[in-house]
């Protein structure tokens, strides 16, 4: 792309198209779980050759070196870039550095979960921010083990405060005192800046794009970047040849295989009689990849007078000549339909992409389905009817689009780099301020380096959270109530947890042939109101865990515990440890089977 634009580059990462079409890279996109990306599946030998530097190539280190040889005044840089810019910024401590975010989910906010985290499920009532306490404390553990190791091998001296567990705190619940602001990359008539942030410290700027002209001189000359060869005019033909096409794309998303995707690509525009423009993206969609099985001919038929593949497309140019746009609710291609004026399905895969979906029906500028891997042509074509047609959805992205298009992100952002850079970091404002969190780091650091557990650190953490958020110090002194209202159930041998892997269902009365209520998951804690005559139905309610407030379960089914009275008062806490284990054993400890989790 830089060379493209006949800018200055260097390689300074592992591919990210590799990464995803790795192993676990595909895992995560089917299941549409971003841990699994991290650290949760094995590899071939060569992907571990790709992602763990096999190859010769240290990255962390190359990234050094290129900065250092290239010598900037400023680094602006993403969360793709965090291990290596934590490393740099060691060795280049007088380096200004601002962060640029391409979506919300990156500073702590009651309304939105951070992406590693969105497979933590919340208890009712618990408020979402937990979700960002979970990824700070996260965070933190990695660190302070790193630095037990260091402590370890006698280098615990040489520990850089950036590299300590409170840099996580910092980062995620002090920006009021950070060194820089937080650069915003997106649009802030579509996602305005949440309630309960610090106010100036993130700075909205609104999306940076490439300008249209730009895009379609680089489509028309037949640039990597927005178009391949001589398709442009294969294009402009199409789109003149009938009504307004539906885009359907999914640039680096792919579930299953390409057949599958090219399959339901099509499949959808048939079940919606629509003309249709499909860009190949990563996975390389082309009318070959629905396969010559007999049971696609219809599929193939229907490509022949309604359907036109491209390699790649220029979206500021095709999009606003489009019905409505297809793809998988990356926050960029969101933006481009959105401005463009057009309505939008977005068919999640992972990262932002739910939250994106659950906002666009909301606000009723498109429609949300269900994660890609689950979703068929007859959904998803129904989907696409209702977006071509629906009035309220088309008048409301058209409003929505005079608003994007008076925003100019990219001159935002300079207008506010430049003024920055005078004011801050040539007043020496900004080394001040980083020569502030230096000292706050080191001397928490200090406090806390010779504990072998965490605890105590985190439990300063929390009483800083709930003096910062209401919204926390309510929920911790619901916690403390509700401890204690399983200790006294304890005591009165009434206290029930669910240990089935599956849960437990629970049904309205005694009977077996009552309406079922919803499931207790495993972990979940009941208070026994009062039992059948033969104790193999009890009625219980939630006091703690996830399922319905009460209801009526059999403990036993087929001779198997479902649920099982609580006899020790340490089961308690063990309890509700276990239960945040099991969610992340996999990712924690991926060597581990499910069938070896009591082990651990």
């Amino acid at each position: 792309m830089a060379q493209e634009f006949d800018l200055e580059g260097s390689v300074i990462s592992v591919e990210v198209k590799d990464v995803l079409a790795s192993h676990r890279g595909r895992k995560a996109m089917e299941k549409g779980d971003m841990c699994l990306l991290g650290m949760a599946q094995k590899f071939d030998d060569e992907e571990e050759s790709l992602l763990d530097g096999k190859d010769g190539k240290e990255w962390g280190k190359v990234f050094v070196d290129e900065v250092k040889a290239f010598k900037p005044d400023l680094l602006i840089w993403t969360q793709l870039l965090t291990g290596q810019v934590t490393g740099l910024r060691q060795v280049c401590p007088n380096l200004p550095c601002l962060f640029a975010c391409y979506q919300p989910h990156t500073y702590p906010t009651n309304h939105i979960g951070p992406i590693l985290m969105q497979r933590l499920e919340l208890e009712p009532d618990q408020p979402t921010i937990f979700r960002w306490v979970m990824d700070m404390q996260t965070q933190a553990m990695m660190s302070f083990q790193s630095c037990k190791e260091m402590q370890a091998k006698g280098f615990g001296d040489a520990v850089h405060p950036r590299a300590t567990p409170h840099a996580a705190f910092e980062r995620l619940f002090n920006l009021e005192e950070a060194e820089s602001p937080f650069l915003m990359a997106y649009s802030p008539s579509w996602w305005p800046a949440y309630d309960d942030w610090p106010k100036g410290k993130m700075i909205l700027t609104g999306n940076w794009k490439i300008r249209k002209e730009d895009q379609e001189a680089a489509a028309a000359k037949g640039g990597q970047l927005f178009n391949a060869g001589g398709q442009h005019q294969a294009c402009v033909d199409f789109i003149e040849a009938g009504e307004k096409p539906v885009y359907i794309g999914w640039g680096s998303m792919m579930v299953f295989s390409k057949e599958h995707m090219a399959r339901l690509a099509v499949g959808a525009l048939k079940e919606a009689n629509r003309r249709g423009i499909i860009v190949g993206g990563w996975a390389e969609l082309s009318e070959e990849s629905l396969g010559d099985d007999e049971e696609f001919a219809d599929l193939k038929e229907f490509c022949k007078s309604h359907v036109l593949f491209l390699k790649s497309a220029p979206h500021e140019w095709l999009f606003p000549q489009c019905a409505c746009c297809v793809h998988h609710g990356g926050i960029g291609t969101t933006q481009a339909s959105l401005s463009a004026g057009i309505p939008t399905v977005v068919t999640p895969v992972f990262a932002d992409q739910s939250d994106i979906a659950i906002k666009l029906t909301q606000d009723k500028h498109g429609l949300g389905t269900v994660h890609l891997s689950e979703c068929t042509a007859k959904q998803l074509g129904e989907k696409i009817y209702r977006c071509c047609t629906d009035t309220e959805i088309i008048n409301n992205c058209k409003e929505l689009a005079e608003k994007m298009q008076k925003e100019d992100g990219v001159a935002t952002t300079v207008e506010f780099i430049e003024k920055w850079m005078q004011d801050e970091v040539k007043s020496g404002n900004w080394k001040k301020k980083s020569e502030a969190l230096l000292a706050r780091l080191e001397l928490f650091h200090e406090k806390f380096k010779d504990l072998n557990d965490p605890g105590p650190m985190f439990a300063k953490w929390n009483m800083d959270l709930a003096e910062k958020y209401a919204v926390i110090k309510d929920y911790q002194e619901y916690q403390v109530e509700t401890y204690g209202k399983m200790v006294g159930t304890f005591m009165q041998k009434k206290l029930w947890t669910v240990t089935a892997a599956g849960g437990c269902l629970t049904r309205e009365g005694e009977g077996l042939k009552t309406p079922d209520c919803g499931r207790f998951k495993e972990f979940a804690m009941l208070e026994e109101l009062e039992a059948n005559k033969t104790g193999s139905r009890i009625r219980v309610r939630r006091i703690k865990g996830i399922g319905p407030k009460e209801g009526w379960i059999s403990p036993v089914v087929s001779g198997k515990d479902i649920a099982v009275k609580v006899t020790k008062q340490a089961q308690i806490q063990e309890i509700g440890a276990r239960s945040m284990l099991k969610q992340f054993a996999d990712v924690a400890y991926p060597e581990v089977s499910k069938t070896d989790f009591d082990k651990l």
